[in-house]
C-alpha cells in the first residue's frame, strides 16, 4: 500500500486545504493518506478555534483517510520540530511519501537552502551572524543569509509555506526516512486578511477565513469552505463548542504576574524580566508587544506564553514524539493501525488515566486549557472516541 503523508492543522480546513489533499493524492497516486493534525494548540502558539475531532472529520470528509495529532510539544514548537514531530509519526507508520504547500518562487530552492542549514557553510554563518548582531530577529536573519549565499531573490525565504517545506526537508534528511518530497505550489497569499470570493483560482488562507468567522461573514465562509466543513464548523458554533482567541486572555495575565518561571521552551535573554509589565496589559495581543523585542518575532512570544499556561519544562520533552492520538479513520484503513500497534510509537484513541508520561501531561493540560476556554466539559482526551467514517 502506498502511504503519502501530510502534516497539517486545519484551523479550519477551506478549499484550499481540500485541493492539496487531492492534489498529493493525485500527485503521489497513493492508496492512503494520512494527516498528522495540530490538536488543541497551533504551531502559531494560538489555541485552535475548533476541537481536534471536529478538525479530524473534516479532514476526513476533504479526502483524508487517517488522521493522528501528535503531542502538543510538537505542535506549538518552532518550524523544524514541528517537522520532526509529524514526519517521524509518518516515517513509523511506513509512509513512502510526503506532500506540503509552497509558493511558486519557494520551490526551486527547497533543496539547496535545506542542505545549507544542515550543513552551514562559513560565508552562510558570517552573514546570519552580521544580521543578528545588527538587531535583525532570528528568521529573517536566517532568510537574510540563505537568499545571499545561494544567491536567490531576496523575499524567497520569508515565504512561510516556504519557510516550514524547509523544515519537513531538513526532517525528511535528518531521520534519515525514505520518503519521497512531492511540494505542491500553494495558489492565494497564505497571509490574507480577507477572503476573496471573486476569483476562483485564489484560494483561501486559513488567516482570512478565520477573521471572516469570527465577524460572523457566514456567506463568505461557506463560498470558502467544502460544504462538508462548513456545515461541522456551523454546528460547532451552534453547539458552543468554539475556543475564541481571547478566551485564556485573563488566565494568562494571571500566569504572568508569577515571580518564578519553569525552563519555558523559546525563553532566553531576560525575556521573563518583561512579564510583570505585560500582565498589566487587557489583551494577548497588547501581553505580546509588551514583551517583544527586535529579536523574537510575534510568534515565537507567542509560543512562549502558551507554554507558560503550559507550564512546560523544555527539559523534560522528548527528542521525537513517543505516541499520538487516533483522532479519525475511514473504516477500511483500520488494519493499517492495527498492524502498528507493537511498534514503538504508541497509537492511541484517547489518553488513558494512569499513564507515566511527561508529553501526555502536557497533553491533559492543553486539552483542559481548550476545554476552559470554549466552556466545554474537561476531560475530553479522556473520553472522546475517534471518528470513524
Amino acid at each position: 500500500m502506498k502511504i503519502c503523508g501530510i502534516i497539517a492543522e486545519y484551523d479550519p480546513l477551506h478549499n484550499g486545504h481540500a485541493w492539496h489533499l487531492s492534489e498529493a493524492r493525485r500527485n503521489t497516486q497513493a492508496d492512503c493518506v494520512i494527516c498528522v493534525m495540530s490538536g488543541c494548540f497551533t504551531q502559531r502558539g494560538m489555541p485552535a478555534l475548533l476541537s481536534p475531532h471536529v478538525r479530524a472529520e473534516m479532514a476526513l470528509r476533504a479526502g483524508a483517510d487517517i488522521v493522528l495529532q501528535p503531542p502538543v510539544s510538537y505542535s506549538v514548537c518552532d518550524g523544524l520540530r514541528f517537522a520532526l514531530g509529524g514526519v517521524s509519526i509518518l516515517q513509523r507508520l511506513g509512509a513512502q511519501c510526503i506532500s506540503f504547500g509552497a509558493e511558486e518562487t519557494g520551490i526551486p530552492w527547497i533543496a539547496q537552502a535545506a542542505d545549507l542549514l544542515e550543513a552551514p557553510s562559513p560565508a552562510f554563518q558570517q552573514t546570519l551572524h552580521h544580521a543578528l548582531n545588527r538587531g535583525v530577529s532570528f528568521p529573517a536573519a536566517q532568510g537574510q543569509a540563505l537568499a545571499e549565499t545561494l544567491q536567490a531573490p531576496s523575499s524567497v525565504f520569508s515565504l512561510p509555506n516556504t519557510v516550514l517545506a524547509i523544515c519537513y526537508v531538513r526532517a525528511v534528511r535528518r531521520l534519515k526516512a525514505d520518503m519521497t518530497l512531492f511540494p505542491i505550489c500553494r495558489r492565494g497569499d497564505y497571509h490574507a486578511s480577507d477572503l476573496n470570493t471573486s476569483n476562483d483560482a485564489a484560494l483561501p488562507s486559513a488567516t482570512a477565513v478565520r477573521q471572516a468567522v469570527l465577524a460572523g461573514k457566514w456567506n463568505e465562509v461557506e463560498q470558502a469552505m467544502p460544504s462538508d466543513a462548513f456545515n461541522l464548523l456551523q454546528g460547532a458554533f451552534q453547539q458552543g463548542c468554539v475556543h475564541l482567541p481571547n478566551a485564556l486572555d485573563g488566565m494568562l495575565r494571571w500566569r504572568l504576574r508569577q515571580t518564578k518561571y519553569p525552563s519555558i521552551p523559546d525563553i532566553s535573554e531576560g525575556l521573563e524580566n518583561r512579564f510583570a509589565a505585560a500582565s498589566e496589559q487587557l489583551s494577548r495581543d497588547a501581553m505580546v508587544h509588551a514583551i517583544k523585542s527586535k529579536r523574537y518575532p510575534y510568534t515565537r512570544i507567542n509560543r512562549m506564553l502558551t507554554h507558560l499556561l503550559l507550564e512546560t519544562d523544555a527539559a523534560k520533552l522528548s527528542q521525537l514524539p513517543q505516541h499520538a492520538y487516533i483522532l479519525g479513520f475511514k473504516r477500511e484503513f483500520s488494519p493499517l493501525l492495527k498492524l502498528r500497534e507493537d511498534s514503538d510509537l504508541h497509537l492511541m484513541p484517547a489518553l488513558f488515566p494512569g499513564l507515566e508520561s511527561y508529553e501526555m501531561s502536557l497533553d491533559e493540560r492543553a486539552d483542559a486549557l481548550w476545554a476552559l476556554g470554549a466552556h466545554q466539559p474537561f476531560g475530553e482526551i479522556f473520553r472522546k472516541k475517534p471518528v470513524i467514517l
